[in-house]
């Protein structure tokens, strides 16, 4: 157990798991960005690593999608 006051340690396959679960909250993200009219919201805690993934997933793929139309249409 951890003393008070100090963080745990993460062992690296656990940063290893983070990381890619992140990555998979991100591309779900991705997936609904392309969407025109996505059915679902984000289905992550709120303020978690995960949530803040699909966030920035979803945005980029939206910037993507916006950027294929033709300026002044």
């Amino acid at each position: 157990m951890a003393k008070p006051g100090k963080k745990p340690v993460a062992s690296a396959s656990n940063a290893k798991h983070v990381r890619k679960s992140n990555a998979a909250a991100y591309e779900r993200g991705a997936a609904a960005g392309k969407q025109q009219y996505p059915t679902a919201g984000n289905p992550f805690p709120e303020g978690s690593d995960a949530s803040k993934s699909f966030e920035h997933g979803q945005l980029d793929a939206q910037k993507v999608r916006s950027s294929d139309k033709p300026p002044g249409r």
